[in-house]
């Protein structure tokens, strides 16, 4: 019965460095989770597993609050002054170059500061990376209020102590409601579509240029554009793009009912290379229909993509407006069209002063965005636009449903 026993498969010992197959599985759904909140999907984690790791994955947002914090504060101390004491300043040349240095680390040294230090969680060991979330922790809530009290920045310790705590723990519900893959994964799509400014210029713009060339140079145009007061010009704006937004909720639906129905009929893609080595060849499950949660996250994350697309075509045209409206129309044409002096006349954006006749800023604005409404239909309607911008969305969203079949197979094989 001894030798029996010791010969039972069931009770043999664990071949030494094997893995073992809880821990295979468990290996598996987290990189399937970290695959999908990379992709913007946290919503699609089951809800058990959305606290998981909390901490680790707040830590870059909680590294960029740490310098955001003091680099804002220090800049607007800088700032808080009267107007006869900023001018002066103002003629201070390395006074200059140092309010120059601050608002530059303020725009790049948070951002750069969070993408280092979640790769480098990415290459710790797990006791080490609770090491380094811990410590950001403790000098976000705590050690920070103290150094700006100390240095001056803050008055009154207790303020501090609650802003940056409070902050602290809006992080963290954040991290823990997906708020923050979805932002980090916004954030690396926007870098996506800079990179695709030369497509869209040569695609896009053209067709659009000849649609609004002649409206530009329309002399009611301008009169229409110049007498409008700039609260009206907003409120234009935001009719065509209410519009816009609209026309995108009716179109993204139609588009995910038909990936639904590809996803019930096993028409889904592959999985992406970062997950391609697991073996999901016993990993079968039927497939199950999207929450409403999921729905919500695949239609804000198709809506997102689409909004930075026209967002960066709006620029694009604007700038291109302005450009040409300095090339084409003197100062002569717009006094003539407009009455005497308005060329003179300088707009502003955003607050910011330009010397820029006010009624080519206006017209600028106004017909960039009415190519935004214009983009957004096309790029839904026409094949040509739809291949080039709105197909490749549809496709990354494929691949993410692949990926969240994948996962409930995985978690239906006992994970």
């Amino acid at each position: 019965m001894l030798h029996e026993d010791h010969a039972d498969p069931a009770r043999a010992e664990p071949v030494p460095g094997e893995p073992k197959p809880r821990r295979r599985t468990d290996s598996a759904r987290s990189r399937f989770e970290a695959v999908l909140r990379r992709r913007g999907l946290p919503l699609v984690v089951r809800h058990d597993r959305r606290g998981s790791a909390i901490l680790r994955r707040a830590t870059p947002a909680l590294t960029f609050l740490m310098l955001i914090d003091p680099l804002t504060s220090r800049l607007t101390t800088w700032l808080a002054v009267d107007e006869t004491e900023l001018e002066a300043r103002l003629n201070d040349t390395v006074w200059v170059f140092a309010l120059l240095a601050i608002t530059v680390a303020g725009l790049v040294l948070p951002v750069v500061a969070g993408w280092l230090v979640s790769r480098w969680m990415r290459a710790l060991a797990r006791p080490a990376r609770l090491v380094l979330a811990g410590t950001v922790l403790v000098l976000t809530a705590f050690v920070l209020p103290w150094v700006e009290w100390a240095t001056g920045l803050r008055s009154q310790l207790w303020l501090s102590l609650t802003i940056n705590i409070g902050l602290t723990l809006l992080v963290l519900a954040g991290v823990y409601a997906g708020a923050g893959s979805i932002l980090a994964w916004g954030l690396r799509r926007a870098f996506v579509q800079l990179g695709k400014v030369g497509t869209m210029a040569t695609r896009a713009l053209p067709l659009l240029v000849i649609v609004v060339l002649f409206t530009f140079f329309a002399a009611d145009m301008w009169q229409i554009a110049g007498a409008l007061d700039r609260s009206r010009l907003w409120l234009v704006v935001a009719v065509f793009a209410t519009l816009a937004v609209l026309f995108m909720i009716a179109m993204l639906r139609e588009e995910l009912r038909g990936m639904v129905d590809q996803m019930t009929t096993g028409r889904l893609p592959g999985l992406p290379a970062d997950l391609a080595d697991l073996d999901t060849a016993n990993a079968t499950a039927a497939p199950e229909q999207l929450s409403r949660g999921e729905r919500a996250n695949i239609m804000l994350v198709l809506f997102i993509a689409q909004a930075m697309q026209i967002v960066m075509l709006v620029v694009l045209v604007f700038c291109l407006l302005i450009g040409l409206g300095v090339l084409a129309v003197h100062s002569s044409v717009v006094d003539a069209w407009l009455g005497e002096g308005k060329s003179v006349d300088f707009g502003t954006l955003f607050g910011i002063e330009l010397p820029l006749p006010n009624s080519l800023v206006q017209l600028s604005i106004f017909l960039s965005v009415f190519c935004g409404l214009y983009f957004t239909a096309s790029a839904t309607t026409d094949p040509l636009y739809r291949q080039a911008f709105f197909e490749p969305l549809v496709a990354d969203v494929r691949v993410s449903l692949a990926v969240r079949q994948a996962y409930l197979a995985h978690r239906a094989n006992g994970a």
